[in-house]
């Protein structure tokens, strides 16, 4: 599996996420369940740091601050799991079982997985790793719509596991690979995760509506204009576009980069005033 960074590949690196948000030493992860943040991107967000009722968990100011983790305060809660925006914590333990591991994650489709049942795990990327059992589903009113499912996976997938594959997905997930390779996009399959956009109203903007570059699908149906500003999604919708139109890629016409490329203060902007 290529693993060239969120950037590259839409998801982020286990060395991208060790070097930003930092990692749990295994001393850590001896004691308990403890929260994992792969949030590697400088955006404005901080309800993470201001869900965990112990203070584990740190963005401070500017608000577009990468969190960071203080292991030693964290109780593996989980709190923090459906209070992210971006679906980017996870709540590990590896001490579940002497030979298992719970990864706890949310899942935002239907339908929801029941406890016991027999489950496919995946990766970042989406792509199959081992079958795994649900363990819990939690679904409070103070998740406002963003269950929480737990699943029991062998110790040494701990790492790798990140969630689990649709219950009703028609089709495997499509791995970066085999993507590249000129596998079909299922429709039903996200494109834009900011947006939910799927591959499926790509394609009837292309075909129906006229849209023939990135700028024109992004004004059609959307994507690219979530907070990442496409830059998980913009290659694939390159790619959508030029096998609909029978073009190569190069001919597609990207959209149009429109300052500031980062998330910026108002005070960066501006300057800060003097006395």
């Amino acid at each position: 599996m290529r693993n060239g960074g969120i950037s590259i590949d839409g998801y982020p690196s286990m060395g991208e996420i060790q070097a930003t948000n930092g990692w749990p030493a295994e001393e850590r992860f001896g004691k308990g369940p403890v929260a994992i943040l792969e949030c590697v991107q400088e955006i404005p967000c901080n309800p993470c740091e201001d869900a965990c009722p112990f203070g584990a968990i740190h963005v401070g100011s500017p608000i577009t601050n990468i969190p960071t983790l203080a292991e030693d305060k964290c109780t593996g809660c989980g709190v923090c799991v459906a209070q992210c925006p971006g679906l980017a914590v996870f709540i590990v333990d590896k001490t579940y079982s002497q030979t298992e591991a719970t990864v706890s994650f949310p899942f935002e489709y239907l339908p929801l997985p029941e406890k016991g049942d027999t489950v496919q795990a995946v990766n970042r990327a989406s792509e199959f790793v081992c079958e795994a059992k649900v363990v819990k589903v939690a679904e409070s009113k103070k998740q406002d719509h963003t269950p929480v499912v737990t699943i029991a996976i062998p110790k040494a997938f701990a790492d790798t596991v990140r969630g689990i594959r649709r219950l009703n997905a028609p089709l495997p997930a499509v791995s970066p690979e085999a993507a590249e390779a000129g596998a079909l996009l299922p429709d039903d399959v996200l494109i834009c995760r900011c947006e939910e956009v799927t591959a499926g109203e790509i394609r009837k903007a292309i075909r129906e509506q006229g849209a023939n570059s990135v700028t024109a699908v992004k004004l059609r149906v959307r994507a690219g204009m979530g907070l990442c500003q496409g830059k998980s999604c913009g290659k694939i919708v390159t790619r959508l576009i030029a096998e609909e139109l029978g073009v190569g890629p190069q001919d597609v016409l990207p959209a149009t980069d429109r300052p500031p490329v980062r998330p910026v203060t108002f005070s960066e902007i501006g300057g800060k005033q003097n006395g």
